[in-house]
């Protein structure tokens, strides 16, 4: 069966990471923790590891990463779609806001126009 540091490499490299940029990522000040993972046979994360991990990585599923059960990544869920809809949401608002400011002369002197007829 592979191992927790396997399946932690095999995601580190799907990520297209370091173990250096990895580390980073985790705010970690020395790849000293995650380095000695891939050195010793049969070394495993300790649970604050796999605690920074989980809350930096969404995307990783935790029990694939523990057991090897499932797939590596979480599939997309409504959550992901919510928030996606949310920015699109608030993008579209802060367009039409700039567009009234933009016309807000023009109305501004349709108006002055219209009180001196």
């Amino acid at each position: 069966m592979e191992s927790i540091a396997s399946r932690l490499k095999n995601f580190i490299q799907h990520k297209q990471l370091s173990t250096s940029a990895f580390t980073r990522i985790l705010e970690y000040k020395s790849c000293e923790k995650i380095a000695r993972l891939f050195r010793s046979e049969g070394a495993k994360p300790s649970v604050d590891i796999i605690a920074d991990i989980a809350n930096r990585f969404a995307d990783l599923n935790i029990r694939w990463l523990l057991t090897g059960e499932g797939d590596m990544l979480e599939p997309l869920t409504t959550n992901t779609f919510a928030i996606s809809a949310d920015i699109l949401r608030s993008e579209a608002l802060e367009s039409l806001l700039l567009q009234s400011r933009m016309e807000e002369p023009d109305i501004t002197h349709r108006l002055s126009l219209a009180h001196n007829i």
